[in-house]
């Protein structure tokens, strides 16, 4: 594997290490992490992110963001209005969708299924725009792809059912389970208050803040939630 150095960007808080992973060999699967604009997630632990992942795709102006902490992706997509040209000047692959009518999020989202990746997570979709981060979780949930979202405090998944999924959590672990639709059979397992073939809705009822033991158990029926585990450890991505 090589590695392309760049300059540490003036003014930068913490020592650069390394720029743009070559891309790699076939795997069986990739680390792919999609990176959005959302100003939210500190640079150190963007950085560890990238560092642990094998293939960087960053949705228009979040390659600015890549590039003010030392790291070009492999390939930026969007309508690209919001990259800048010092940035742009560097980008390896640059895809231009005029398209205004989806989001950049949809946009990078639909090509990674175009490269045949099934499984991704997606960095800095917070931000301090609320209609960009429910944007951003309609777009997960519209996509055929399997989706976390690595969050400032803990990891969010997207669940479509039919769905039984089980998650490995440390004790305490806070836990939400939202619907983004109506939600038919849902069960909550190995939590502090469970569920049991529940109907969720986005108007009607659903489960916030609870508490979950070593290992929870979510099944969904029909429809598509987004399931947040909140902690503390930022400084360790997982990819289980």
């Amino acid at each position: 594997m090589f590695l392309y150095l760049l300059k540490t960007p003036r003014g930068a808080s913490f020592r650069k290490r390394v720029l743009c992973k070559a891309m790699p060999k076939k795997l069986n699967k990739p680390r792919i992490l999609g990176v959005l604009a959302g100003g939210d997630m500190p640079l150190e632990h963007v950085a560890t992110w990238v560092d642990s992942a094998d293939i960087i795709v960053a949705a228009d102006g979040a390659a600015n963001t890549l590039y003010s902490c030392g790291v070009i992706p492999h390939t930026t997509v969007g309508d690209l209005d919001s990259i800048a040209s010092s940035t742009k000047d560097h980008q390896v692959e640059l895809i231009h969708i005029e398209d205004q009518d989806t989001s950049d999020c949809d946009k990078l989202l639909t090509f990674a299924a175009d490269r045949g990746y099934t499984d991704l997570t997606l960095l800095c979709s917070e931000g301090d725009l609320l209609d960009h981060v429910l944007g951003n979780l309609y777009s997960a949930a519209r996509s055929n792809l399997k989706i976390r979202l690595a969050l400032r405090r803990g990891i969010a998944h997207i669940l479509r059912g039919p769905t039984h999924t089980e998650f490995e959590t440390p004790r305490d672990t806070r836990l939400s389970l939202l619907p983004l639709t109506p939600c038919t059979g849902v069960t909550i397992s190995g939590a502090k208050w469970p569920l049991k073939n529940a109907t969720l809705s986005p108007l009607g009822q659903i489960s916030l803040s609870n508490q979950a033991s070593e290992k929870v158990e979510v099944q969904i029926d029909t429809g598509a939630a987004v399931l947040f585990l909140s902690h503390q450890d930022l400084e360790t991505p997982t990819w289980d």
